[in-house]
């Protein structure tokens, strides 16, 4: 009996334990089978700026697409989340890549921008759009400047090689491996700088500004800096100044300084004579001298004399506001400066009528344009300065003054003339004549049209241009 009923026993046994083991292995093919597939990764290539993510806390970061074989956990749920709600800019991440499995998810590759966090994260079903555990981030958002930081004149703080010190190509850490611009300031410690831009970083909330070296022939440091570490050089001094606004008519600020009112303490009545004259009530010389200096090249102008700009009982702490009008529509010729090709040098090019122009050889045709055909001259706001670029693309779009041709001589029968083309223009002001150089190339003719039609002429007379040392210095006067 014993023996039986433990045969028994151990025969049921063996039964079990290959029933348990045929379901241990169904189970185990069963898992290996329903684990997910890449079946496409590919790098994004969007503008990088755009891949600029956070995660949304509802899914973990993995080693892999997270459904796949193998895939681990690299932050969990709760660390996403705390990663989310960072006040450092160091956790801010970057997308780099997309997949897509075979159940039709989609996956990102992420890096935090300190390197710390690299993985996939499930981003939704559709590989357009950040969704899922991952979400669109700026890192940054640029603001307006105020008035004092329009008109401030700053310095660095602490400049030198440590990071207080330093600029940015973007505010720190807000693009992914974007960095310093120069590794040591220190050369730049007495600079001044101005500044024409200004943001916040979203996980710090501090203020960023972008400073200009106002010696522009060093612009090594130009970039981005953490506000506090400036000193403002011209700051606002309640008990000696008034703070001035330039307004133009709308009531936008063009131009802002402070101002010396001859007092030692707020709210205190500024000397005579120095903003007002308190006979005529009109602006004084040296204020009158300041205003026209902030507002040079602008294309305003401010009438001292008017009733609008003038504040009794002024003073100081207390801010004046006082209005600028635009100048009239004017136009600028320009004075043309000729590069031949077997000159060193260039030469300004004169106008010389048809009549008085017979040119036996290339030399003698040198630096003579025929008239050019009447056309509109580089027209703005009197006074207000335009740009190099905004001068070269006026001459490029002129159908006159594109191409000026000189005088035709022959040579073997055939006919030629030189045909100058704008390749370089300067920076000037509104109703005062610019400088441009023209490339000269000898060419035939092949047109019975060979001048530049009549003597209505853009060209500025000679006399107006001046060459120092292959040097064009623009003009100063009109015509």
């Amino acid at each position: 009996m014993r023996s039986s009923f433990a045969k028994s026993i151990y025969v049921g046994a063996a039964v079990l334990g290959l029933a348990g083991l045929s379901a241990v292995t169904t189970t185990t093919a069963s898992a290996k089978s329903s684990a997910a597939k890449v079946t496409s990764s590919k790098a994004l290539t969007t503008d990088a700026t755009t891949r600029n993510v956070t995660f949304t806390g509802t899914n973990a970061l993995y080693s892999k697409p997270g459904t796949v074989k193998g895939a681990k956990v690299v932050a969990t749920t709760t660390t996403t989340k705390n990663l989310n709600k960072s006040t450092s800019s160091h956790n801010n991440f970057r997308a780099y890549r997309v997949a897509k499995t075979n159940r039709g998810s989609i996956y990102y590759k992420v890096v935090s921008y300190n390197k710390a966090y690299r993985g996939w994260v499930y981003g939704g079903k559709s590989d357009t759009a950040f969704a899922g555990g991952l979400t669109s981030y700026d890192t940054f958002k640029e603001g307006t400047l105020t008035a004092d930081q329009k008109s401030g004149t700053y310095k660095l703080k602490n400049a030198g090689k440590t990071t207080d010190g330093l600029t940015y190509k973007q505010p720190a850490w807000t693009q992914y491996k974007i960095g310093k611009t120069i590794a040591d300031t220190t050369a730049y410690k007495d600079a001044t700088f101005s500044v024409d831009k200004v943001g916040t970083r979203t996980r710090e909330g501090d203020t960023w500004v972008h400073v200009v070296n106002q010696n522009t022939a060093d612009t090594k440091a130009d970039g981005w800096i953490l506000l506090s570490n400036l000193t403002q050089t011209n700051a606002f001094n309640k008990a000696t100044q008034v703070k001035v606004n330039i307004n133009n008519l709308k009531g936008e600020t063009l131009k802002s300084f402070n101002y010396n009112v001859g007092t030692n303490a707020t709210n205190a009545d500024a000397a005579d004579g120095t903003v007002y004259d308190s006979a005529s009530k009109h602006f004084a010389k040296g204020f009158a001298d300041t205003v026209n200096n902030a507002l040079a090249g602008t294309g305003y102008t401010v009438d001292g004399a008017n009733a609008l700009n003038y504040v009794a009982n002024l003073k100081s702490g207390s801010t004046l506001t006082i209005y600028a009008t635009e100048g009239t529509q004017t136009g600028s010729k320009v004075s043309v400066f000729g590069q031949y090709p077997d000159a060193a040098g260039i030469s300004q090019v004169s106008v010389v009528a048809p009549s008085d122009a017979a040119p036996t050889n290339a030399s003698e045709a040198k630096n003579k344009i025929l008239p050019v055909d009447k056309t509109s001259l580089f027209t703005g706001v009197e006074g207000k300065a335009f740009t190099a670029t905004e001068a070269l693309a006026y001459l490029n779009g002129n159908t006159q003054l594109k191409q000026l041709k000189s005088p035709v001589w022959t040579e073997n029968s055939v006919q030629y003339q030189w045909v100058l083309t704008p390749s370089q223009a300067f920076a000037g002001q509104y109703g005062t004549p610019f400088s441009a150089i023209y490339t000269a190339k000898k060419t035939a003719v092949t047109s019975t049209n060979t001048g530049n039609d009549n003597d209505a002429n853009p060209i500025a007379p000679i006399a107006n241009g001046a060459v120092n040392q292959g040097k064009v210095s623009a003009p100063v006067s009109g015509n």
